[in-house]
């Protein structure tokens, strides 16, 4: 025969402590309101104090992270207050993470750029310098080709003119 589930006895310790924590916030004046969970340093809803508050053992905490009946309760009553909810830091080292999954592939991305841009520059120096060539072959041919044209010329005209090439 399986063991009756705790879930509803929690949900029900809970729902009376949120509701005395809301009603001590709602108490205070409204421009100097100061949370009333438990709360970490750096402003997140400590969860470990909220459970020895409504008098869970240590291996019952995991039931506020992961049941979201339990959760969400908390989560709205810690974001009323300008709480952080359950699992916040979760998110920030999810979002952490792929901020730096996101630069990593940016810089990657830059590197690979940088990378195609030298070649490319490298690719055009080549150009250039073929195209350098080709246009001193073009005016040695030019050249050559005037002064074959003018010899043709003085051989039409009747000067015999000995080649000394």
């Amino acid at each position: 025969m399986p063991r009756p589930s705790v879930i509803p006895a929690v949900l029900l310790r809970l729902e009376q402590y949120l509701e005395q924590r809301e009603a001590e916030y709602l108490a205070q004046p409204e421009a100097e309101r100061t949370p009333t969970l438990p709360a970490t340093g750096d402003g997140k809803v400590n969860v470990r104090q909220l459970a020895a508050a409504i008098g869970l053992k240590q291996t019952q905490e995991k039931y506020l992270f992961e049941r979201a009946e339990l959760s969400g309760l908390i989560n709205l009553m810690a974001e009323g207050q300008g709480l952080a909810p359950i699992g916040a830091r979760l998110l920030e080292k999810a979002a952490d993470a792929a901020v730096l999954e996101r630069l990593a592939r940016k810089s990657q991305e830059a590197k690979l750029s940088s990378q195609a841009a030298v070649e490319a520059e490298a690719v055009q120096a080549e150009l250039l310098q073929r195209i350098g060539d080709l246009e001193a072959d073009n005016q040695r041919l030019h050249a050559e080709n005037l002064r074959l044209r003018t010899r043709l010329d003085l051989i039409d005209a009747g000067t015999l003119i000995p080649l000394d090439d």
